[in-house]
């Protein structure tokens, strides 16, 4: 009830001031134009200051993680994960803190990974995360997803104008995707003209606070994220299916037709470094990338062709014989391209070890 008061009192205000204004003379038609300009300027301008000054923030799935993660305040250093299903599904964060730690190691594993998070939004969160976090992470591993990465506006056209996609579509966002529209690595000429209107479209939705009094809450609101909370398995194979889907997808060498041949693409390149200077900037030094198992064949030789490319990081692809020798049960797997269950604890084992050979942890 009190913020409701409080936008309808600034409501108020506003349309006392809009009666204020000069009516100009009859004729005079740029005149109104550059008042109706000047007035929503002023009055987006009141409204942002509004905003701040009651530490509000848009609500939704990402913004319970970001401040679930904020909150950690405890003396041990923290790795923080960048992903999306396939880490919050694939690894288990305290079982990778708890295999690292039997080296020596005490340390937090704290996972910025949400289901179908674009590249958009992990940009996006994670620099909203290292504003407000009270430890900030000691390294950073990258989930390597060659869907994400090659269609980071697949999200935008899959949830149009719902509140989280407008929640994330600032400025930097929109650059971005415009970037990637820009890049040639993008649909046809059609597609794009449909997009960049999405994209100014949902721009100009985050720009004027259009729903946030009825999808906002406080900034320190506690949310009921918990990262130990994952979705019951409903799709089930047999075994030899399972085991035989494992090994296509490790002998598969060719990507999506739809992809691009360069990996990762001059856009991805960019965004990647975009996402570690941000890291940087609060003094993060080291950076790793890792895949998850998948029988998806694609998404493993994209995984392949990635860590190829970028050599002078350590950088893990999740396809060791032995690894994908324990993967090949129903149970094992959520999807064609999600762990669950003992299948998520090997790999999150396997990832730890992994981890410890390449010197990488603080």
């Amino acid at each position: 009830m009190t913020k409701t008061a409080y936008f309808l009192a600034l409501a108020g205000l506003l349309i006392a001031f809009c009666h204020l204004l000069p009516r100009p003379h009859t004729g005079r038609l740029w005149v109104s134009w550059l008042l109706i300009i000047a007035g929503l300027i002023i009055g987006r301008g009141v409204l942002s200051g509004t905003i701040a000054a009651l530490g509000l923030v848009a609500t939704g799935p990402l913004q319970n993680v970001v401040q679930y993660l904020a909150n950690y305040d405890d003396d041990r250093p923290v790795i923080l994960l960048v992903g999306s299903s396939f880490t919050q599904q694939g690894v288990d964060p305290d079982l990778l803190a708890e295999t690292i730690g039997r080296s020596g190691y005490n340390v937090a594993v704290l996972p910025l990974a949400v289901g179908g998070m674009s590249h958009l939004e992990r940009l996006h969160y994670l620099r909203e995360y290292l504003v407000r976090a009270k430890r900030v992470p000691s390294a950073a591993l990258f989930e390597i997803a060659g869907g994400y990465d090659n269609g980071p506006l697949f999200q935008l056209q899959q949830m149009r104008f719902s509140d989280r996609m407008v929640a994330m579509m600032d400025g930097s966002s929109a650059w971005w995707a415009f970037r990637w529209l820009l890049s040639g690595d993008t649909p046809g000429s059609t597609c794009r003209f449909v997009l960049g209107g999405d994209i100014l479209a949902h721009l100009g939705l985050h720009l004027g606070h259009v729903g946030f009094l009825w999808n906002s809450t406080r900034i320190n609101h506690a949310g009921n994220y918990d990262p130990h909370v994952l979705p019951s398995k409903e799709q089930h194979f047999t075994d030899d299916e399972v085991a035989r889907l494992v090994t296509h997808a490790a002998q598969t060498h060719d990507l999506r037709s739809d992809w691009p041949q360069d990996v990762p693409t001059k856009w991805m390149s960019a965004f990647l470094e975009a996402e570690m200077s941000a890291l940087q900037r609060r003094g993060v030094s080291r950076f790793a990338f890792y895949s998850v198992p998948t029988m998806q064949g694609a998404n493993a030789a994209y995984a392949r062709r990635f860590c190829d490319a970028m050599s002078k990081f350590v950088c893990i692809v999740g396809e060791d014989p032995q690894l994908l020798a324990g993967l090949e049960q129903d149970a094992d797997w959520y999807d064609f391209d999600h762990l669950h269950g003992e299948g998520r604890r090997l790999y999150t084992r396997w990832l730890g070890e992994r981890l410890l050979a390449q010197e990488l942890l603080p």
